[in-house]
């Protein structure tokens, strides 16, 4: 199967339309303002994206974080929970330097139920991968907030 190419205006109409996220929230999300979203989807071509002589709307950084969003909320909810929980895992560990002891302590887990998940997620009952779930996607969220500021409460 050939890659697809994101179209993130097509995708972003589409996901509006159906209902998946209102234009405040975007704006919300994005801190891009509701004139500057709405004329994005007015100029940006639909089809498959490449070179236009519509005027940049956006900035490279939002234009840029607004792909990542709608890609993240098309195509992120295809992935498998296990494999979502594992990529959770190992981010803490390989990118934020944590160590097992240091995810298991931060979440008050049991070291032990993170290195089994690790090493066989079926064998882990699925009360477990909630705990494990829901602790560590915190953990992630609170590191990810380190990197930016926040206008959100935790």
């Amino acid at each position: 199967m050939a890659p697809r190419i994101l179209n993130t205006a097509d995708e972003l109409r589409r996901i509006i339309g159906d209902g998946h996220i209102s234009n405040k929230a975007l704006q919300t999300i994005t801190g891009i303002s509701d004139d500057a979203l709405a004329m994005y989807l007015r100029v940006t071509p639909s089809g498959d994206p490449g070179l236009s002589t519509s005027p940049a709307v956006l900035s490279g950084d939002e234009s840029a974080r607004l792909s990542s969003l709608v890609a993240q909320l098309t195509g992120g909810f295809q992935i498998d929970d296990d494999v979502r929980l594992r990529a959770i895992i190992e981010t803490l560990t390989a990118q934020c330097g944590l160590t097992l002891q240091n995810v298991a302590l931060l979440t008050r887990v049991r070291v032990e139920h993170l290195e089994n998940f690790l090493r066989d997620p079926t064998s882990v009952p699925v009360e477990r991968k909630y705990e494990l779930a829901v602790r560590t996607s915190y953990l992630i969220h609170a590191v990810a907030n380190a990197l930016r500021p926040s206008t959100l409460m935790p």
